[in-house]
């Protein structure tokens, strides 16, 4: 069984840098694209380009894997990368996993023949993202108020893993 992979990471923010982290940390391969304001990583390959995406075992994209329009979701990248270019660079029947893959993404990816796995639609991560993202709410709820929580009428819009955290 072979245990090292060959990985691209590409665009996203501190979630994708850190796993393109853990990912070398555990002995695989990891190239890391569209993420260069960052300057290193430890163990990471930085790549100015896509060549030699298309030899990645998996490309993993971002969540949301799209930004504004059509573009890959980079915030840490100091340019703009299509998705379209993006995916052109890689090979059919290539895997590439993102996150909150839309109609649009889904589509290109599958006019390129891409195997695409859409890692937010699995439970285990909606669950678990449901805490950090609850949390995230009271902080900015409370950064807005002027008197603490107790005794404050609050409206709770859905009871989805988000609301039952």
């Amino acid at each position: 069984m072979r245990n090292e992979l060959n990985l691209w990471v590409a665009g996203g923010d501190m979630r994708q840098a850190k796993l393109a982290e853990l990912l070398a940390a555990d002995g695989h391969t990891v190239h890391a694209y569209a993420l260069e304001r960052l300057g290193a990583l430890d163990g990471v390959e930085m790549e100015e380009s896509l060549e030699g995406a298309a030899l990645a075992d998996c490309v993993v994209l971002p969540l949301p894997a799209a930004g504004e329009g059509s573009l890959l979701n980079a915030p840490l990248s100091g340019r703009k990368h299509p998705l379209a270019l993006v995916l052109d660079a890689l090979r059919p029947g290539q895997v590439i996993c993102a996150g909150m893959v839309g109609p649009q993404t889904a589509a290109l990816a599958a006019d390129r023949g891409l195997t695409l796995h859409d890692y937010f639609a699995r439970e285990e991560l909606i669950l678990c993202n449901a805490i950090p993202t609850a949390e995230g709410c009271i902080g900015i709820l409370m950064a807005e108020r002027t008197r603490t929580l107790w005794n404050s009428a609050i409206l709770l819009a859905g009871f989805g893993p988000v609301g039952q955290a």
